[in-house]
């Protein structure tokens, strides 16, 4: 017979049990926010240069290399740096990077203005000659804070500026300090004034490179929106819903996926994919239209069913090409929109069904990040294995990070 002494033992036991359970269940997770501050750690360590407040594009830290213009920062790629930590610090509620991102804004809103900081450090490693102070002199008397390439984040692409626009609107969001709405609103009119009277905004200035994009229409899109939602001003507002009827109008998502331009086919890079749904769901949380959403829902559903950029074990593919620099951040980004899609379908509660399958591609790519082998202490560009390429660099590195940090 059991005493009563035996079973209360025997009950206190067993309600230990599901915490027990659930402590291992937690401890088996990846730790995504530790893998996203480790890796920030190494992009770091390998590719920042605090002289000039900014990443470059190429391990060595080669001071020389950039004052003589031959290695530069990776532009693009450190606006999208800048908004994953904005994402990871937004997400983890930590406040770890905010100071390392005033630092960027300071350093770079004015594009050249820390060379006398680059100068003073070449100096002192004996790597400086009087035709060097001549150099100097010249470029520091070309800056000026008036012209648009090379002030505000602006240059002659449009979507590179598109990049640190959105990067900086987020960074306003989170310290509500105008500097960063300042350069936010510069880079929307830098965008508007290069709006075709065919329509779409211009994928760069230069003569040959005046056709429009996907990419550079989408971002259009979000900044637009998200620029509305945060003044309140109707102009904004107008502008997202201009470029996205002309996004429709010139056929850019297909009823499976979105092209890179105009009169395309089926050439589905993810970063496209996810830029175009990330629009959208601008466009439901600056006008509250449920519209928006249920659209932007229906899109992403096409996309990982059909788009061929999702794998069956639900890893992010890209499918075109491994060529190149830029394809190496595509699939982050298309993590990253995919993420606040899912988040905002689940504040809503609405189709769950779609932020489910969001979520397992989330979870899947990042947890298959997280197996692989690093070279030379880099994410590499294909994250499913066997890979089809070995390429490891600041975008592969930086795109692996954001889909982590999308995962959280």
């Amino acid at each position: 017979m059991i005493t009563r002494s035996a079973f209360l033992k025997s009950l206190a036991a067993t309600a230990l049990l599901p915490r027990l359970s659930s402590a291992q269940e937690v401890a088996a997770k990846p730790d995504w926010a530790k893998a996203f501050r480790d890796g920030m750690a190494t992009l770091d360590e390998i590719f920042w240069v605090p002289e000039i407040a900014n990443w470059l594009d190429r391990p060595g830290k080669d001071l020389r290399g950039h004052f003589d213009e031959k290695i530069n920062p990776p532009w693009w790629s450190c606006a999208n740096a800048v908004e994953a930590m904005v994402d990871f610090m937004n997400l983890s509620r930590t406040s770890i990077y905010d100071a390392r991102l005033r630092e960027i804004h300071v350093g770079n809103v004015l594009r050249g203005s820390r060379l006398p900081k680059l100068a003073d450090s070449l100096r002192k490693q004996g790597k400086w000659s009087e035709a060097d102070d001549a150099k100097l002199r010249r470029k520091t008397k070309e800056l000026d804070k008036e012209k648009i390439h090379g002030s505000e984040f602006r240059n002659e692409y449009l979507d590179d500026s598109a990049w640190w626009g959105v990067a900086w609107l987020k960074f306003h969001e989170r310290t509500k300090e105008p500097r960063y709405l300042r350069t936010a609103v510069a880079i929307h009119k830098h965008m508007a004034n290069n709006w075709r009277k065919e329509g779409g905004v211009s994928w760069a200035e230069e003569a040959d490179k005046r056709d429009p994009n996907a990419i550079t229409n989408s971002l259009f899109v979000v900044l637009s929106a998200r620029l509305h939602r945060v003044t309140k001003q109707r102009d904004f507002l107008d502008w997202a819903e201009k470029a996205i009827a002309w996004e429709k109008e010139a056929k850019l998502y297909d009823g499976t996926g979105i092209v890179d331009r105009p009169g395309h086919q089926g050439d589905y890079w993810t970063y496209n994919q996810g830029a175009y749904v990330g629009g959208l769901e601008a466009l439901h949380q600056a006008t509250g239209k449920q519209a928006w959403l249920d659209e932007a829902a229906a899109v992403a559903t096409t996309i990982v069913e059909k788009s061929g950029i999702v794998r069956e074990d639900g890893v992010l593919f890209e499918k075109l090409s491994t060529d190149g620099w830029d394809v190496g951040m595509f699939k982050g980004i298309c993590a990253r929109y995919f993420s606040i899609l899912s988040r905002s379908l689940k504040r809503q509660k609405a189709h769950p069904d779609v932020a489910d399958k969001l979520d397992r591609v989330l979870a899947a790519s990042a947890g298959a990040i997280l197996k692989l082998p690093q070279e030379e202490k880099l994410y590499p560009l294909e994250w499913q294995e066997p890979p089809r390429a070995k390429i490891a660099n600041f975008n592969t590195q930086l795109s692996a990070l954001i889909a982590v940090a999308s995962a959280l």
